[in-house]
């Protein structure tokens, strides 16, 4: 970098911390899931509840209260809510699920990537749907564009350099140990490419 290049982080300040949606089979509790089919399922449709689970833990850690409920529990309670359907997690419903933790969230449709950092500035972590791995605007294997959006994913900090957004910092949990991304620069062209529009942002309520 040039000395007169300027480069801003914006950090989200409370400690967001990083979950993954594989599931610890070695553990007897099956972090409380009913079944091995049950936690099998669910670790590849689990990217909503792993970032809603670290939003929350972030504000419960912050205010010094227990951790949530487990993985398991928490997908069930998603259910049960009606937060999740064949087309994945509903915004709207994991908005409403962070309410249980007096966390207050709201859901965003047709955005860009401005709205998203205009949440950061104001300490808002963020939840946005983009395509796993951005991958987004590259070839599949049938030489197909992958199209953008699909996964759920938390904006924890952007960089600006020179008053210019240049990306976001996020956590992208997977089912695939080699997408388990904690605090990853993602530049901004590869975000927009897998970026879908729609996002929430959450903040505590007092």
């Amino acid at each position: 970098m040039k000395a007169n290049e300027r480069k801003e982080i914006i950090k989200i300040t409370y400690p967001i911390p990083f979950y993954t949606q594989l599931v610890d089979f070695n553990d007897v509790n099956l972090q409380g899931f009913k079944s091995k089919q049950d936690a099998e399922h669910w670790q590849v449709r689990g990217c909503g509840i792993a970032s809603i689970k670290m939003i929350i833990d972030g504000f419960q850690i912050y205010r010094g209260n227990k951790l949530s409920e487990t993985y398991g529990e928490f997908v069930y309670r998603g259910v049960e809510i009606g937060a999740h359907c064949d087309r994945g997690w509903i915004h709207k419903g994991l908005v409403e699920l962070a309410k249980e933790y007096k966390v207050s969230g709201q859901a965003f449709r047709q955005s860009n990537v401005n709205d998203v950092l205009s949440e950061i500035e104001k300490n808002r972590p963020c939840i946005t749907s983009v395509t796993a791995g951005f991958n987004g605007g590259k070839m599949d294997s049938n030489g197909e564009i992958i199209k953008e959006g699909g996964h759920l994913i938390v904006v924890v900090g952007a960089v600006r350099e020179n008053g210019e957004l240049h990306g976001f910092i996020v956590n992208h949990p997977s089912s695939s140990t080699e997408l388990n991304w904690e605090n990853h620069f993602i530049p901004i062209d590869d975000f927009k490419r897998s970026f879908s529009g729609a996002f929430m942002s959450f903040w505590m309520n007092e």
